[in-house]
């Protein structure tokens, strides 16, 4: 028995008197940086119906330009055309039921519906930063979700590879250590510009350590030059960032383990995530809002049941549920991933946790 110090025979006693101070709310353990939600470029698709659509050249009237001397007869022609491209709004919803009891007795101390609609808030935004990437309807995912940027990425045809004429928007690292020359390549590719390149932060410390360190694979004196093109400058919140050719590195916790060898676009086949050989994309991409007629990444939403320009998803709230002592909300919203144009997205994939090559 541990003494009181005075008047109560023993400090357990005392402590019968006390009551623990507990703070309101919950402190976050899960943090994923970087949601591509909050990047990409969020239009309101207002009165579209189901599906936006759009076009994009498809041929061009240069081979029509004829040369003639003069005197000759000039002749009449006709040769555009156009790809006509869609892409389907999808529903996602996440809802709770709040129990009457808990609000009743226990309200005191924490508004229950304030944390609850707070972390689904959380979950649904979440949900879709991953579905921007990870989304497939095209090579296998299913079919209540929109394609990604991989599944984008992957209607590029078939990758290349270090050479060839294949579509350098679409690179495979083949297991191997993501090479500079390729990023290089990739952005050349990009001819509407880049904005920023997204990185895994596996690939974003072995960035780091090439700049910090020199650690690039048999870096020698007279290679020292190769470094030149990466450089450390700061972001829109004072933190250091690292730059290749100028474009920003941006490091998001979206991109995850993926696994090695799926999703190239030559079969069904969606990029499947990590189950026993581990692989990792980078994207480039180009932001635009495609229903301002500009040719980049957007997400496209649809106009929320309550009205209200802007709003990202609906609220819905129950005050009683049958069957149950509580009420409920539920969050939802319809959206998808648009690309105006083809060469606004490019991706490396199947690239190995291993130190960067030139």
């Amino acid at each position: 028995m541990t003494d009181s110090g005075g008047h109560w025979k023993t400090l357990e006693e005392a402590q019968k008197l006390t009551q623990s101070t507990k703070i309101p709310g919950v402190f976050e353990e899960d943090v994923k940086r970087v949601n591509p939600l909050e990047r990409l470029p969020v239009a309101q698709a207002s009165g579209t119906g189901l599906k936006i659509e759009w076009l994009r050249e498809k041929t061009t009237a240069e081979d029509s330009v004829a040369e003639a001397a003069q005197g000759d007869t000039l002749s009449w022609g006709d040769s555009i055309d156009y790809d006509e491209v869609e892409s389907s709004l999808r529903y996602m919803y996440i809802q709770r039921k709040l129990d009457a009891f808990n609000q009743a007795i226990y309200g005191t101390y924490n508004d229950y519906e304030a944390i609850s609609l707070l972390e689904s808030e959380k979950g649904l935004k979440r949900k879709v930063g991953a579905r921007i990437i990870y989304g497939d309807t095209t090579y296998g995912g299913a079919p209540t979700q929109f394609d990604g940027l991989h599944a984008l990425a992957a209607e590029r045809g078939a990758p290349w590879a270090g050479s060839g004429t294949n579509n350098k928007l679409n690179m495979d690292m083949a297991s191997g250590a993501l090479s500079l020359q390729y990023l290089r390549v990739l952005l050349d590719a990009m001819k509407h510009g880049v904005d920023e390149v997204w990185i895994p932060g596996c690939l974003g410390i072995r960035l780091d350590a090439a700049y910090e360190e020199k650690g690039f694979v048999g870096l020698a004196t007279g290679t020292a030059g190769s470094l030149a093109l990466l450089t450390r400058g700061i972001d829109d919140l004072g933190k250091p960032i690292l730059y290749f050719a100028g474009t920003p590195l941006v490091r998001t916790d979206y991109l995850v383990a993926e696994e090695d060898g799926t999703g190239t676009g030559g079969t069904a086949d969606e990029r499947g995530l990590y189950t026993s050989t581990e692989a990792w994309s980078i994207f480039a991409v180009k932001f635009g809002n495609v229903l301002n007629m500009e040719p980049g990444l957007t997400y496209g939403y649809g106009t929320a049941m309550s009205g209200g320009a802007g709003d990202f998803y609906d609220l819905w709230h129950w005050p009683r549920l049958e069957d149950f002592n509580a009420g409920g909300i539920r969050l939802d919203t319809y959206g998808a991933v648009l690309l105006g144009s083809t060469l606004c997205l490019g991706r490396i994939f199947d690239i190995t946790d291993a130190a960067i090559v030139v």
